[in-house]
């Protein structure tokens, strides 16, 4: 539920986001979470980004949060090369965003520029010993982050050489250059599913907005928007046990890094061949050993000067006695020499002098060792991930396709009774049903429910459906009707084979609407003029070797003729086993998929549930059983494995 006032979610109010950050406090691992959103800055006295209240206000305004209310919501974050730019928005989300992605700047700038504009506030006044201790209060603010810079670069060096996981890594690391979700607080883990759903469906929508605003500003308009976008889900960021526990085992979740690490991947929308081309390496390491060294000279020069005084007594031409000299000295000893005007009288600070030197060659080995051990170890694990991420790109897509609104019905119970949790998903103008994952292959279910008298109904529907969702594989199931009743001899031909509720699984689809009428001694005769294509031969020889472990309704497998006629005439049934009596079913729409799965280049089958004999005592009571009875036989063959890394033919 949305609290009173955010209604669209785009514009939280700051008290909704207050009341997020308190509820997110006070959860199981509330800290830890607080610090995964909000990370260690680079001179570890700040957080790299503000406030948890603004930085969900700007994630709302962004659209990047999933919101359904203070005890329930998600945070979505782009790579750092994707952020909104700072203007969108108006003058208050400018000045939202500078506080939420320069929180540290503003902690570290902020008190020393008031500072010296306050020292300088008191020269006019001529305050001069307050000019002063504001001036003094400016520099101990500096020395004090400089020496946090200086000691977090020093825990990072040792963090470098530690041996780490790879999930540990991954989670410090791969949320530079992938989409992640950094803070996820839900109190009721039986919602994990639909909260999980709706960041896969915002993040697809997020990524569709991009794509398209990018293709318009060159002056283009995409016709569709395949989402390869991989969800870095980080544990870490998880307020809850429950939580924790429950999005591992969610649909379309993988784990890259095995079970109880600090990064789960959410697999993306389309699972088509390609993943975004992103590298983001920097060596943020060696960048802070050279402000600590820089941190360091600054401190020391201090020191220098006083030393530098005492020592010359009256005699200090070309001694570094002040700050600005000590500075240029210790500068021009990082490069092993002294300036030819400025030299040091006190002997220690000559030594003080080569241990600079020293310190300034120690950069290079320092820096080429630990820039070494981390690309090693990011190398690693980003082709860790990149290897799993591919596994998931690669993974078998079946969509399973119905004509009708029952045949979905009963398609839908067969997987709620094997424990799956069917839900739909909207991409207009179709709505699909995701069936989940089994034995590595992805279900999903769609109702092609068009006019079947018009070329235009279920196909024109089919294509289109095939065209947004790209599977590897297409397989109609549903309902047919038999032409080998088991209970009756057939016009001279053998006794009849087959019960209500068999199986049917097609090797010919046979378009009988398409005749030549002729006259032959008086009397008309039909030519069937209709193509025949046959189906994949690798699925028919899958559901082939499946039959084998079947222990359900009978299985039949043969021609099956297609036509837009609805039968309900014995008269009509008969003469259709005349004029094909190898065919071992019928129905309305086997025919027109091997016309949509050949323009999209899929793999295709029919397998069919006998509900009725299309005489005049046909009948709807045994079309839901018919159907689940054929849902059942196709997840029994994909539950084998046969499917899931088989490689579509096309």
């Amino acid at each position: 539920m949305n609290t009173a006032g955010d209604a669209d979610p785009r514009h939280l109010s700051f008290a909704s986001a207050r009341a997020a950050a308190r509820a997110v406090r006070r959860a199981e691992h509330g800290r830890q979470a607080y610090r995964t959103v909000r990370p260690e800055g680079t001179m570890g006295w700040f957080r790299a980004r503000g406030p948890l209240s603004v930085l969900l206000v700007v994630a709302a305004r962004e659209g990047r949060l999933v919101w359904r209310g203070p005890d329930s919501f998600a945070l979505l974050k782009p790579p750092m090369t994707m952020d909104e730019p700072y203007t969108a928005g108006g003058l208050r989300f400018l000045l939202l965003r500078i506080v939420d992605r320069r929180w540290e700047t503003l902690c570290f700038a902020g008190p020393a520029g008031l500072a010296v504009l306050a020292a300088l506030g008191c020269v006019p006044l001529h305050l001069w010993r307050t000019a002063i201790v504001f001036a003094l209060l400016g520099m101990l603010h500096v020395a004090v982050c400089m020496t946090g810079l200086v000691a977090t670069g020093l825990r990072g060096l040792l963090r470098t050489f530690r041996r780490r996981r790879d999930g540990e890594l991954a989670a410090e690391s791969l949320p530079a250059r992938q989409w992640s979700m950094p803070l996820c607080h839900e109190r009721d883990a039986g919602r994990a599913g639909e909260l999980m759903r709706e960041v896969s469906d915002r993040l697809s929508r997020l990524v569709d907005r991009r794509v398209r605003a990018a293709s318009e500003s060159q002056g283009g308009q995409p016709n569709g928007v395949f989402v390869t976008e991989v969800l870095l889900c980080l544990v870490t960021g998880i307020t809850t046990d429950a939580m924790r526990e429950a999005v591992p085992r969610q649909q379309r979740v993988g784990l890259p890094f095995g079970v109880g690490t600090d990064v789960v991947v959410l697999e993306p929308r389309d699972q088509v061949p390609g993943r975004p081309p992103r590298t983001f390496n920097t060596a943020n390491f060696f960048l802070w050993y050279v402000f600590g060294c820089a941190g360091v000279l600054l401190m020391l020069a201090y020191l220098v000067a006083d030393q530098e005084r005492r020592s010359c007594a009256d005699r200090c031409a070309g001694r570094p006695t002040g700050y600005g000299d000590a500075l240029r000295w210790l500068g021009q000893r990082l490069l092993l020499s002294d300036p030819p005007d400025l030299r040091p009288q006190s002997p220690g600070m000559a030594l003080l002098g080569w241990l600079v030197s020293i310190m300034a060659l120690m950069a290079i080995p320092v820096a080429a060792v630990a820039l070494q051990q981390v690309w090693r170890a990011a190398d690693r694990m980003n082709r860790r991930f990149d290897k799993e991420a591919e596994a998931v790109l690669a993974r078998r897509k079946i969509l399973l396709l119905v004509a009708t609104l029952d045949e979905q019905r009963a398609t839908l119970d067969v997987f709620r009774r094997h424990g799956s949790e069917p839900y739909p998903e909207r991409r207009p103008p179709h709505t699909v049903h995701r069936l989940g994952t089994v034995a590595g292959a992805e279900l999903m279910l769609a109702s092609a429910v068009g006019d079947p008298s018009s070329p235009a109904g279920v196909a024109q529907v089919a294509t289109s459906i095939i065209g947004q969702w790209r599977p590897h594989y297409l397989v109609l199931v549903g309902t047919c009707f038999g032409l080998r009743p088991r209970e009756r001899t057939l016009g001279g031909l053998h006794p009849g084979e087959q019960a209500l509720g068999d199986i049917v699984v097609s090797r010919q689809a046979r378009d009988v609407a398409h005749q030549a009428v002729t006259d032959v001694d008086g009397e008309p005769h039909r030519l069937d003029r209709g193509p025949r294509p046959s189906p994949s031969a690798e699925l028919l020889g899958v559901l082939g070797a499946a039959a084998d472990s079947w222990s359900g309704p009978a299985l039949h497998i043969g021609p099956i003729v297609g036509s837009t006629t609805l039968y309900r005439s014995d008269e009509a049934i008969a003469e259709l086993r005349r004029r094909h009596p190898d065919a071992v079913a019928g129905d309305m729409e086997s025919h027109l998929l091997n016309g949509v799965a050949a323009e999209h280049k899929v793999d295709w089958i029919a397998v069919r549930g006998i509900s009725d004999w299309g005489t005049t005592d046909k009948s709807d009571a045994h079309r839901h059983q018919a159907a689940a009875n054929a849902t059942e036989f196709v997840l029994h063959t994909i539950e084998l494995g046969l499917l899931s890394h088989a490689t579509a033919t096309g």
